[in-house]
């Protein structure tokens, strides 16, 4: 594994969140640290959101064009005779 580090700011509702995930990821020989937790939730969610990647659908744009086209109804042309 590599050895680079990366920091991060959490508050303090976001750490307990993290704690208490930590006995899921803990064995019966090794207690999971916070950085264990962290490493686990971006690697799922990386693979979340690669795997999803193709499903994203621009959202609208803020003048009200883009994202799904509505159906508009079929123009009749009259006859001019």
């Amino acid at each position: 594994m590599s050895t680079n580090h990366v920091s991060v700011r959490l508050d303090a509702e976001t750490i307990a969140r993290i704690d208490a995930l930590a006995p899921q990821l803990s064995t019966d020989f090794r207690l999971a640290t916070r950085s264990d937790v962290l490493r686990a939730l971006i690697l799922t969610a990386l693979a979340s959101a690669q795997s999803a990647e193709s499903a994203v659908v621009a959202p609208p744009r803020r003048d009200g064009r883009g994202g799904k086209k509505k159906k508009r109804a079929a123009k009749s042309k009259r006859d001019p005779g």
